[in-house]
């Protein structure tokens, strides 16, 4: 019974149980009171939030057998996974009263997206973080193409199952391949492997780690993976593609540190897998920002900016010591606030034009300043402005890649970068102050989102202002994690 240690598993269970009791209240609960699973399900995300607090889970250790794990990045993560959820499920509230069917589930299937992410967080081992992966994966097909009468959403969602069976049959491959070289998938027996001075690193054990990265790189949106990102942004239902933009890229980052954790250890691994990581990385700057610059659909515009995004991480991930998993932690969770905040206004915006095209938020500051505002905050934060939480990110990630020799240049690729992505930012801003209103349509927001943008504002100036606080959670979970302070 101590190796199971299901008290470990308790926010994972309750978030599971969550999903199960809200489909089987969806079924005696008439139409007009469907709008109580709305509420069940953010009662549900504040519960499982304050469930990582419980002193024997917040203590930590493992669990099932050596395979689950609870550190200080499964907690930081966890709880980050918990606020993204109970912001969809704000924003969302419109959209599912809207439906004909099915509002039961699509809480249902956040929350059991919600279970994968916290799995994610904890794996230690390679088939449990396959499943988690999938729990995740399988969730978001369905809800991409939730909307079924629409061509657009039942498009995205087969394209979102194509390349997500290709990145599942990539991943497979690679753990194929660690364990003919290592002849194990446990963590705890990998990391006393890689370190031990007779470890060989064999051609099988290398090519097995680009595939898993490769892999991965689908749900972190990394290129070559990223193809299925813009269009799977623009047909999906907008609180799905706000969930999938944070909630799944961010459970795909948490497996890449997890790997990189037991792997980063070897020298000689960590030889090889940077200058893979740092030229992805790269890549995927250059990538999503300048696809960014043409758009014209606000959801596309955000689907090329979260590859740009997903590019900064990478520079932390490719440094592969303390300072660059801080900072990547640190980025991912100021990432939560900045694009929910973004997402939060534009599906109020579309609600009310109809649309998602970047004219429509023309004059967005006399129409509506508040929204204005919170997307002005938003958006600059994402560009890496000063004094928000967005650019000490930034700043993390880049100081970070400088501390390691061999990647100086791919800090210049990252300013150069912010310099590209500040133009398409300073656009959307210049459109909402600047010009006129193309449509008589007024957003609004309930005020039970107005409270959520506004905590994400102050969240955001907290983070810039003294982002120590933040600093004073992620370096800590960064530093459990083993790896040198420095680079070797």
């Amino acid at each position: 019974m101590d190796k199971l240690n299901l008290i470990l598993l308790v926010p994972e269970l309750l978030a599971v149980a969550a999903g199960i009791g809200v489909m089987l209240w969806d079924l005696w609960l008439p139409r007009e009171k469907k709008i109580a699973l709305s509420t069940a399900s953010m009662v549900a995300a504040v519960v499982l939030f304050l469930s990582t607090f419980i002193p024997a889970v917040a203590e930590g250790g493992h669990a099932m057998g050596g395979t689950f794990l609870v550190d200080g990045m499964a907690l930081l993560m966890k709880r980050a996974f918990a606020v993204t959820a109970l912001f969809v499920f704000l924003i969302s509230r419109e959209y599912v009263e809207d439906l004909e069917r099915g509002q039961g589930e699509f809480y249902t299937l956040c929350l059991l997206a919600l279970s994968g992410m916290f799995l994610c967080a904890s794996v230690n081992d390679f088939m449990s973080l396959f499943v988690a992966l999938e729990v995740v994966t399988v969730s978001f097909f369905v809800l991409v193409a939730f909307k079924r009468r629409s061509t657009k959403s039942v498009e995205a969602g087969l394209k979102l199952l194509v390349i997500g069976s290709v990145s599942a049959a990539l991943l497979l491959y690679g753990i194929a391949f660690v364990y003919g070289a290592t002849g194990t998938v446990f963590f705890d027996e990998l990391r006393a492997d890689v370190v031990a001075p007779d470890f060989i690193v064999s051609t099988e054990l290398v090519i097995g780690l680009f595939l898993i990265f490769l892999g991965l790189g689908f749900k972190t949106s990394a290129v070559p993976m990223h193809v299925w990102v813009p269009d799977v942004y623009e047909g999906a239902p907008t609180p799905v593609t706000a969930f999938m933009s944070v909630g799944s890229k961010l459970a795909g980052f948490v497996l890449m540190l997890r790997v990189l954790e037991v792997f980063g250890r070897s020298a000689a691994i960590a030889a090889e897998l940077t200058p893979f990581l740092a030229l992805i990385g790269a890549l995927t700057l250059f990538y999503g920002n300048l696809g960014a610059i043409p758009q014209t659909n606000i959801k596309r515009l955000m689907g090329y900016s979260s590859i740009g995004q997903c590019g900064y991480i990478l520079l932390g991930i490719a440094a592969a010591w303390t300072m660059g998993m801080s900072g990547a932690l640190f980025y991912m969770v100021s990432y939560v606030f900045t694009n929910m905040l973004v997402f939060g206004v534009i599906v109020y915006v579309a609600r009310a034009t109809k649309s998602h095209d970047l004219d429509d938020y023309s004059g967005l500051a006399r129409s509506n300043p508040m929204l204005c505002a919170a997307m002005t905050i938003g958006l600059l934060s994402l560009a890496g402005v000063p004094p928000l939480m967005g650019f000490v990110g930034k700043l993390l990630l880049l100081g970070s890649a400088f501390g390691s020799p061999e990647l100086h240049w791919l800090v210049y690729v990252g300013l150069i970068n912010v310099v590209i992505a500040m133009y398409y930012y300073l656009c959307v801003i210049k459109r909402m102050w600047i010009h006129d209103a193309r449509s008589p349509a007024k957003p609004v927001a309930p005020m039970r989102v107005k409270i959520a943008l506004g905590i994400s504002v102050l969240i955001l100036l907290a983070g810039g202002f003294a982002p120590q606080i933040l600093e004073g959670l992620t370096a800590p979970a960064a530093a459990e994690l083993g790896l040198p302070s420095r680079p070797r």
